[in-house]
């Protein structure tokens, strides 16, 4: 993650969001010389994520500030755990201290907010989806696996999904699709298809995709697929999306289906509380 260009440019954007008239405050009010050491602390139980970033921040304003990291991404701490200490310019550390504390907050956030629900999940794969905060992909997927999730396909291009759109815009609807797909895909790429009913689901193991998703699907729905794929010859990985909740997770589970994925992960992921604060200042 740490040399990624895509996270750079978006540290980049956030630094001159921030500071692209100066931090007016910090230069009124304190010396350009002063010195101080800051920690960043955990206010709430969380998972720490984004630790790393800390430091692309720093070398990306270009600042005079030393990063002492004093936890680990995927470290489940408690509060008033400090988290990193920075040492350097005191307007440097005040200048970063909002832009730090931004990617912290949110990506230690969807880290314990996807740990909470794989503790539930127990037994099944969890997996995100492309429902990201925009230029956020790279960085919101990596901390779904810090708290223990699996990423799905990151792009459009690294992974075939067949959705209800595709099938729908295809004159000879699913089959039609399938075959053009089975036809001319990559050999060595997955491949994906969402059914609605059972009657796509038949028709898709016909094509033998590496995975099904059922999309929508009630319990009973479920049940009744599980019981074809019981009577199927070829029995490919089974994914469940939609309306997938904690209640619902053991359920899934007894059903016998191997994954969920749920956009929820990242969409309702709420940041977690972690600051700043000032400690033996020169």
């Amino acid at each position: 993650m740490k040399g990624a260009p895509l996270v750079r440019k978006l540290v980049a954007l956030a630094l001159e969001e921030d500071l692209a008239l100066g931090d007016v405050t910090s230069e009124l009010s304190v010396s350009r010389d002063h010195q101080s050491i800051a920690r960043i602390i955990a206010r709430q139980p969380l998972v720490v994520c984004g630790i790393e970033v800390i430091s692309m921040i720093i070398e990306e304003a270009k600042f005079h500030v030393t990063v002492n990291n004093r936890c680990q991404d995927g470290t489940l701490v408690q509060p008033d755990v400090i988290l990193a200490e920075l040492s350097g310019l005191t307007r440097e550390i005040l200048a970063a201290e909002r832009t730090i504390l931004n990617f912290l907050q949110r990506l230690s956030g969807v880290a314990t907010h996807t740990r909470d629900f794989v503790a539930e999940a127990s037994g099944l794969v969890v997996l995100d989806t492309r429902k990201t905060l925009p230029g956020w992909r790279m960085l919101d997927k990596y901390a779904v696996t810090v708290g223990g999730g699996k990423n799905h396909r990151f792009s459009l291009g690294d992974m075939i999904l067949v959705k209800n759109n595709h099938i729908d815009a295809n004159s000879h609807g699913m089959r039609g699709a399938l075959q053009k797909i089975a036809d001319q895909k990559p050999f060595y790429m997955p491949w994906e298809v969402e059914v609605r009913n059972t009657e796509e689901l038949l028709a898709a193991l016909d094509f033998k995709p590496s995975i099904i998703m059922l999309d929508n699907f009630s319990d009973d729905d479920i049940r009744a697929a599980m019981a074809l794929l019981a009577k199927s010859p070829y029995r490919p990985l089974i994914e469940v999306s939609g309306a997938v909740t904690k209640k619902r997770l053991s359920a899934l589970r007894e059903l016998g289906v191997d994954a969920v994925s749920a956009g929820f992960l990242t969409t309702h992921a709420p940041n977690v509380d972690i600051s700043m604060r000032m400690v033996n200042p020169s």
